[in-house]
């Protein structure tokens, strides 16, 4: 699912600050249930509407590393 915009997460704190349930909200703005816990969740937590940095795998080789492979595998393709 793609993120959610900053407008969409306003709309969400809005409508929780209205009284209105978090399955109320999900169904208005099409959304999951757990998608808005999460979201109010956070506020509550750091008082941003912020997303966290998607933190993904880290690359199996740093920079130098990966120069060397490319200078290897060009001078083994000149070779050929």
């Amino acid at each position: 699912m793609k993120p959610l915009t900053p407008k969409t997460r306003g709309a969400i704190v809005y409508d929780y600050n209205c009284r209105h349930s978090s399955h109320t909200i999900a169904k208005q703005l099409g959304c999951e249930k757990t998608t808005v816990n999460d979201i109010l969740k956070r506020l509550r937590e750091t008082h941003s509407l912020i997303p966290k940095k998607q933190t993904g795998r880290p690359p199996l080789l740093d920079s130098p590393a990966q120069q060397k492979l490319k200078s290897f595998i060009k001078e083994n393709n000149e070779n050929r």
